[in-house]
């Protein structure tokens, strides 16, 4: 047996990363959707941080938030912080279920997003909101337009005009007042033209349910090949379009990261912010670290807070990343923004790369699974490029 060792010495280069430089990695990879729910964790995990309202009031440091006075005893406090906090936390996770919660935008709130980012007057936009208030779960309109006429006293024309407009909406047959209007809507927006199809819905569709094809093809005259085959694409449309919201397991839908609206002559890019809780730093742990003797419970309150410090950072980060890369996208595909998916150009990622100055690698990385929406749709960030 050869017991000899033979020792060289090797250079080779290795990215080590800390803890901070992971997060702040991950929280650049998520979509909307994933970076709730993390900023949902860390509000359990670390007692400083809160989450607001947005529009609420903030004191003069950016990262800080001032929530009213408290009349806590301080003394008894600031000795038990640590482990309250633990006791609290250990509490949060026997409650929860094995199952790791997903976020879901429910009806109303996907339908009133799509309105909050349209450009419409402010009577327009109340109106909106009441139309989609009044959808039920399957996603028709509840209640007739004179009724929403006589709330905001208006002519009936101004509602519909509104109606029309929310019909446009995702999913395809919101919003309408009943099936044949649903159908309608989705073929419209599918760009089938097709009179025959057509035709069938408007006249013929109780018959669907019984498959009586032979029957419409006597009373419309087309064959029964036609007729067969108008009948199948008309059974690839949802008649419910509201019952892809219902609680039922494993159902995701879609948070855009990115809007893009029209703007005049301009494209205005808007980033999503508000589908991520706005987290600030609890003022009373700052009061705490003044005022405590502990050197103990001075280091952990300081820990937490450049912890959340670093978070929020982070998350602005991912804020102007997005920004960026967006305001390119829509920069290079004008015409595609303008006019709509025929006019799409195949974007070169080290290009682009170039002009945002982000290295290709982290930006193919960090464009998966973000979306982005506009007039025609929402579109991955990937299928840009």
């Amino acid at each position: 047996m050869d017991l000899n060792f033979d020792l060289n010495l090797v250079h080779s280069q290795k990215i080590l990363l800390t803890p901070q430089l992971k997060q702040a990695m991950d929280i650049l990879r998520m979509n909307s959707q994933e970076l709730f729910e993390y900023v949902e964790e860390q509000l359990e995990m670390n007692p400083v941080l809160e989450a607001y309202e947005r529009g609420g009031d903030w004191d003069g440091d950016s990262n800080m938030v001032y929530i009213g006075d408290f009349d806590w005893d301080l003394d008894n406090d600031a000795a038990e912080l640590n482990a309250e906090h633990e006791e609290t936390v250990e509490k949060k996770r026997r409650g929860r279920r094995d199952v790791k919660p997903v976020y879901r935008l429910s009806m109303k709130e996907h339908l009133l997003f799509q309105l909050h980012t349209a450009d419409l007057e402010k009577s327009q936009m109340l109106i909106g909101e009441y139309l989609i208030n009044n959808i039920n779960d399957n996603g028709y309109l509840a209640i007739d337009l004179k009724e929403a006429a006589e709330q905001f006293n208006v002519p009936v024309h101004e509602v519909e005009e509104v109606l029309e407009y929310l019909q446009t909406f995702d999913p395809p047959g919101i919003c309408a007042r009943n099936l044949k209007e649903c159908l309608l809507i989705q073929l419209r927006q599918r760009g089938n033209t097709d009179r025959n199809v057509i035709k069938i819905v408007e006249n013929h569709l109780c018959r669907l349910a019984t498959n009586q094809i032979a029957e419409v093809a006597r009373s419309t005259g087309l064959t029964y090949e036609k007729v067969n085959e108008a009948f199948n694409i008309i059974r690839s449309l949802e008649p419910k379009p509201g019952r892809a919201f219902s609680s039922g397991d494993g159902v995701k839908f879609i948070v855009p990261d990115v809007v893009v609206k029209k703007k005049l002559k301009n494209f205005e890019v808007i980033i999503n912010e508000d589908s991520i809780p706005l987290i600030g730093i609890n003022n009373y742990y700052r009061n705490i670290m003044s005022r405590s003797n502990s050197a103990e419970t001075c280091k952990y309150i300081q820990e937490m807070i450049d912890s959340a410090v670093w978070l929020i950072n982070c998350i602005e980060e991912r804020t102007r990343f997005l920004q960026k890369v967006a305001e390119c996208i829509v920069e290079r595909q004008r015409d595609f923004f303008e006019n709509g998916s025929d006019f799409k150009k195949k974007l070169d990622i080290q290009s682009v790369s170039k002009d945002v100055g982000i290295h290709e690698s982290i930006l193919a990385r960090n464009v998966a699974g973000k979306y982005i929406q506009c007039r025609w749709g929402i579109f991955e960030m990937r299928y840009f490029f």
